[in-house]
């Protein structure tokens, strides 16, 4: 750029660096069953409403509704929900025939969305209607002989090169494509005529009086009924489709689009080849039910998925969330629980950047109860059930894990219940994640979610009360952090431990801190790949770049009370990067800070001391 005469003013970067930006420290992931919804394919939510819309109702059989109502009662903002199903479940579907003297099949409707298949029996409550929709009607100019390729029209309003054409005559109809269009060069433009061209010869002679003229396209209404007991709902209406692959209009091409398509069916078109245009199209019907819906039972393997097809929990590989929850893996057999939970671990493990948030299976249940919905379903003793969980806990203990357990389960309103106001007992995963949430938005990700701020919203009350003595135990020896009604309080979560048995790792904020504070030096450091190693690019990044960020942090109670210089150091220099690892292009940063801990246990000395009389001779 050549410089003017005068003063020139120039924007350049300078040598400042990119500040870090705090990552994200309270997004959740929710694995399990839900009513409807593609499979193992996170979707972001932000609300209930949202989950109902894009995965139906609580199922009476799974708890995940429920975990995602209680995340965003207690503060949660923003979810992704993955859903899982058995191997070989399939949607529901209907096949559409043709229009051929011996119909054919031509058009397969199932449940899905937006191009994705949506599988099991929720969708045996789908309904489609199919009508004809012509997108133009027009009349003929001059008679038409038998086996013409041609005809003039009075109107070539939204009929060009490519349209199907419906020449219909008393009980004759015949459909051609059109394969080339004259326009006549008189007339007002808006409504031209023209001649129209096709390549098989019609069968027989069209005259102008009568024959109609119009083009070939159909309607397909979607309903959907959302209660089973309740009434059919238009829900979508698809018009003028077409069943033309090179159509703008193509059926199958508009409602499979993943961004516009249709928000309940997929479509496949099924008609042969060799199927004349017009004739693909599906017969008109009405109240055509979808059926055959089928979910097959949920195994350990369809949770734990695999890396290469990106199921399960690996359907979160790609996905930026910080907690994890399979509040439905209590559904499961005792070893398929514990396989899945142990997979959990160390899915959070390998990543680094999660921590699991689960829970102990519920306290055990009266003879015939099969969901326990008020205190009275219960008949294990307390002391009994502490017992279950602690051996339930000790499975996954280790000297550092990546996740914590509650107990016990809590009771909430079942809104698939039956009755004026049902209810019913579910874990507290969901609940405790949005105490999370919460607790990070008022306080910080360093606060442990714990005390008498951590009231679990829309919690009725708890499967078990634990003494003191008993929660102690729960807490010091399980590594179970309880759930307690509080007087003046509420229901809290009582303990904020993970289940590490290594004393550094004993606490979910300290877990909780780390993992922000390595997944905002990750992306904060974006910057420094393919920099020249240099001892300014070292020192930038020591004194400009992540000294600022602890800093920050510091400031914000993260660290303690303590000078900056005595909880936290910074390491980036020659020493750590000596010319053998420069030469290899490897380039060391290294950090260390003291993460603060909560107050678990609190002491209260009471004594006596002497009083301030003395005694005097009168």
């Amino acid at each position: 750029m050549s410089a003017n005469v005068g003063v020139n003013v120039v924007e350049v970067d300078g040598t400042a660096r990119p500040a870090i930006a705090g990552a994200a420290t309270s997004v959740a992931a929710f694995v399990g069953l839900t009513e409807r919804g593609p499979v193992d394919r996170p979707v972001r939510l932000t609300g209930p409403a949202q989950f109902r819309e894009r995965f139906g109702r609580h199922r009476p059989d799974g708890v995940l509704a429920h975990a995602l109502d209680g995340f965003f009662l207690n503060g949660g903002v923003t979810a992704h929900v993955s859903r899982v199903v058995g191997a070989g479940s399939v949607p529901a579907s209907r096949v559409l025939v043709d229009r051929q003297a011996t119909a054919a099949p031509t058009l397969r409707v199932s449940a899905g969305y937006r191009g994705e298949s949506d599988p099991g029996d929720w969708g045996e409550r789908l309904r489609v209607d199919v009508t004809d929709d012509p997108r133009a009607r027009t009349k003929l100019l001059a008679d038409a002989a038998a086996n013409a390729t041609k005809a003039r029209l009075a109107s070539l309003t939204d009929v060009g090169t490519g349209t199907v054409l419906l020449f219909t005559s008393g009980t004759t109809k015949e459909y051609r494509k059109v394969t080339a269009v004259d326009v006549d060069v008189t007339g007002d433009p808006r409504a031209a005529t023209g001649t129209v061209t096709w390549s098989e010869p019609v069968s027989a002679a069209m005259t102008v009086g009568a024959t109609t003229v119009s083009t070939a396209e159909f309607t397909l209404t979607i309903r959907y009924r959302p209660e089973p007991a309740g009434d059919f709902e238009a829900v979508e209406t698809w018009r003028q489709l077409s069943m033309e692959p090179d159509s703008a209009d193509y059926a199958v091409t508009r409602l499979n689009h993943g961004v516009t398509g249709s928000r309940f069916v997929t479509l496949t078109d099924l008609a042969a080849d060799t199927t004349p245009s017009g004739v693909r199209n599906p017969v008109p019907v009405t109240g055509q039910d979808l059926g055959d819906g089928t979910e097959n039972p949920v195994t350990a393997t369809d949770y734990l998925g695999t890396a290469a097809a990106r199921t399960g929990l690996h359907a979160l590989d790609t996905t930026d969330v910080q907690l994890l929850a399979l509040p439905d893996a209590h559904t499961l057999t005792d070893d398929a629980r514990l396989s899945v939970v142990r997979g959990a671990l160390d899915y959070c493990a390998q990543r680094g950047d999660i921590c699991f948030v689960g829970s102990a299976p519920d306290r055990g249940r009266a003879e015939r109860v099969t969901v326990p919905r008020a205190p009275a379903d219960y008949k294990k003793s307390e002391s009994d059930y502490l017992i279950d969980v602690a051996s339930y806990a000790e499975q996954f203990q280790a000297a550092k894990v990546y996740g914590a357990l509650y107990a016990p389960w809590i009771q909430v309103v079942d809104p698939a219940g039956a009755g004026p106001a049902p209810t019913r007992f579910v874990p507290p995963d969901g609940h405790v994640l949005g105490i999370f949430a919460r607790t990070d938005t008022e306080r910080g990700i360093w606060k442990a979610p714990a005390g008498l701020q951590s009231q679990l919203r829309g919690a009725l009350d708890v499967a078990a009360r634990f003494t003191d003595e008993q929660h102690t135990h729960l807490v010091r020896e399980s590594r179970v952090n309880g759930i307690r009604p509080v007087r003046g309080a509420g229901i809290v979560v009582a303990a904020s431990r993970t289940l590490s048995t290594d004393t550094r790792w004993w606490f979910v904020n300290v877990r909780l801190l780390f993992n922000y504070v390595k997944a905002s030096l990750r992306d904060g450091l974006r910057f420094v790949r393919q920099e020249p190693h240099t001892e300014q690019l070292r020192r930038s990044v020591r004194l400009n770049v992540v000294t600022p960020f602890l800093t920050g942090l510091w400031r914000q109670g993260a660290f303690g009370s303590d000078p900056p210089e005595r909880v936290f150091s910074v390491k980036c220099d020659a020493e750590n990067n000596p010319v053998s690892e420069v030469d290899q292009g490897n380039f060391r940063l290294e950090v260390y800070f003291y993460p603060v801990r909560p107050a678990e246990t609190v002491t209260v000395v009471v004594g006596q001391q002497p009083g301030g009389g003395t005694a005097a001779e009168g």
